[in-house]
Parts: structure tokens; sequence; C-alpha cells
């Protein structure tokens, strides 16, 4: 990690949000860089679970694939007292199609590896353990509304 960098946006967080973000914007060709403040990634779950129009996104960004193949379908329907519960997992055999009618089930360690997988083919390298202490916006008007300048500053 250098001293000092410059980049079009910095992402502080590497949850599924941030790692997502940091994936579409690399995609876009937006130079982007990503810090966690954990020391090490996610091993177990916190957010296990991916709905169906979420996968469609995925599946747009072409990280569908990898994540079906490794969870697991759940089914979801009322139970005796009208209350949604799942009904039934099983591991995913059914192919990608434009809608899926099922969760995916994963722990969040795998889904964030998914996606760090994906932002290392695009270049994007995520900082560890770092997180921000101190945080400057220019006050200059000119400086501001330049697209050309780094009008916030942030330091580590």
């Amino acid at each position: 990690m250098s001293l000092e960098s410059r980049v079009d946006v910095l992402i502080i967080g590497a949850g599924p949000a941030g790692l997502m973000c940091a994936n579409a914007l690399a995609m876009a060709g937006v130079d982007v860089r990503i810090i966690e403040q954990r020391p090490t990634k996610l091993t177990v779950g916190q957010a296990d679970g991916i709905q169906s129009r979420t996968i469609e996104v995925l599946q747009s960004y072409g990280l569908a694939e990898r994540l079906i193949r490794e969870g697991n379908q759940a089914f979801y329907g009322p139970n005796e007292r009208g209350e949604i519960e799942c009904t039934k997992r099983e591991r995913l055999v059914t192919p990608l199609t434009a809608c899926f009618p099922f969760v995916v089930t994963l722990h969040q360690g795998a889904i964030e590896s998914i996606l760090l997988d994906s932002m290392n083919q695009h270049g994007v390298k995520m900082d560890q353990p770092v997180a921000p202490s101190a945080i400057e916006v220019s006050e200059d008007i000119e400086e501001l509304a330049s697209m050309s300048s780094y009008p916030v500053k942030v330091r580590f």
C-alpha cells in the first residue's frame, strides 16, 4: 500500500455491499479502491441468503453461476400459522434462467470470496486491516467544481 494514492472512488467497508459496489465500478472502468478494518475475511455467515432478484443482478455481472454452483437452494412457503418459512433445502441443479424461483443460501464469507475473486480479475485489491482516521473536504469552490481535482482527502 503506497503512502499516498488517488482514486476516483474510495469504498470504506468490504461487506457484500462494498464489494459489489467495487466490482460494478471496476467493470465500468472507474478507478476504485476498497478498505476494510477487519484483519481477515469472514469465514462464516452473517447474511447468508441471496434472494432471486439479487441473483438476477449478480447474473448481469457474470457472478451468479458460481454462487449457484456453491450454494444451496432454499424454497419458502407458508407454515400452519400462515408465516413464511424455509420448507426445503437442496443442492442446486436448476440451470440459470432469467427468473430464479428460489433463494440461494451460502455463507457470507463464501459470497465475499466470489466478489473478491471478481475484483481481483478487474485489478481491484482490498486493503486490510485499514480504517479511516480523518476525512478532509476542500472548501475551495473551484476545486470542488473541477472534474479533474481530488477535493476529498482520507487519512488511514
